[in-house]
């Protein structure tokens, strides 16, 4: 194994802001005196932080670094002569993450371009570390580094803190967070987990749909929480209704959702599949020009009142009486209006118990 070199920090670096947190340590902003080199040295606090655990991450993400888009690291483990951190080093990003970019948008999204652009570089990232049996499981717009500020042509893939050998045990340690898969919101702390590829294809799933819409499709994959309820009844064809927020999609985009976002992580596709769905098919729906043919919603309950206003008048005035037929007509429209309020409040209080 590579030795660990003790290095003066004051006399090798000038250390600057802090520009990130994690699970395992905190990144730095700094300068390599000699060179005047920019560079994001991440640090690992002792004694919180095993020896064996900074010796993984650095060895991983050194290995993978070659990779165009996979954060630099270069080559050198260090501990501070003081001894209270372990750190090495990595090349920095003067922009920002892809939830800065997203943030950015005010839930707009960047857009089907844009979007694209970013899976093609991610993608190309996890197909790499997927071909060597490497597990990111810690895939999240946060650990996505856009390099330019406007065409998004340069992106990478970073942190590699969690990453593990395919079909390696490990303990489930991690709270639950958006980018869970379904399996990992049924775990609980210290369960013993299988490593496997499938799980950074669920968070491909959320962050495609975080990059297009803005937000989030739900809070937790789990019955528990309405809006992914309401997509697992769609997917088991329970509820032949697809929930509203993917209604803007197309279908090549939602059969993407179908294949990364299912429960069964057997039916996941492979990095492979999502990037060919992508590179050639369109994602949104088409949107019909203004001199296309349109059509127009009728708001038959305000016909209904205009249509009884004038019927009262008319009888007010002229002596005309409602016919039968109005009558029944009428009597139809309030049961049906009744039987779907009704209906409603019943399927709100199911889904209230259920997130109960």
């Amino acid at each position: 194994m590579e030795p660990i070199k003790k290095v003066d920090l004051e006399e090798v670096y000038t250390v600057n802001k802090q520009l990130g947190t994690g699970r395992f340590g905190f990144i730095k902003l700094a300068e390599h005196k000699q060179s005047k080199q920019r560079i994001a040295i991440k640090f690992f606090p002792r004694p919180q932080t095993k020896q064996a655990d900074f010796v993984r991450e650095y060895n991983y993400s050194f290995f993978l670094s070659p990779h165009q888009n996979i954060i630099d690291t270069y080559e050198g483990m260090f501990q501070s002569s003081d001894d209270t951190a372990f750190f090495f080093v990595q090349e920095f990003c003067p922009r920002a993450s892809l939830r800065e970019a997203v943030e950015a948008t005010n839930q707009a999204g960047i857009g089907e371009a844009n979007t694209k652009k970013v899976f093609a570089a991610v993608l190309s990232a996890i197909e790499f570390m997927h071909d060597e049996n490497l597990v990111h499981r810690n895939l999240k717009a946060e650990n996505i580094l856009i390099f330019d500020a406007n065409d998004y042509s340069k992106v990478k893939v970073t942190d590699f803190g969690l990453t593990r050998k395919v079909d390696t045990t490990v303990k489930y340690l991690e709270y639950v967070n958006n980018y869970h898969a379904a399996e990992l919101c049924d775990t609980v702390v210290n369960e013993k987990l299988v490593v496997n590829k499938s799980t950074d294809i669920w968070a491909l799933g959320i962050i495609f749909f975080y990059c297009m819409k803005g937000k989030f499709p739900w809070q937790k994959a789990s019955i528990m929480c309405k809006p992914y309820w309401e997509w697992e009844q769609w997917l088991k064809r329970k509820n032949p209704a697809l929930p509203k927020k993917f209604n803007p999609f197309s279908e090549k985009a939602l059969k993407l959702f179908k294949k990364s976002l299912t429960p069964r992580f057997k039916d996941r596709w492979t990095a492979k599949d999502m990037r060919k769905c992508l590179a050639k098919e369109k994602l949104l729906k088409s949107v019909k020009r203004p001199d296309e043919d349109y059509y127009v919603m009728i708001d038959t309950a305000s016909k209904s009142r205009q249509s009884a206003a004038s019927t009262s008048g008319e009888n007010q005035e002229g002596g005309a009486v409602p016919t039968e037929q109005g009558k029944r007509k009428s009597t139809l429209q309030q049961w049906i209006s009744t039987t779907l309020t009704a209906m409603a409040e019943i399927s709100e209080q199911v889904v209230s118990a259920r997130d109960d």
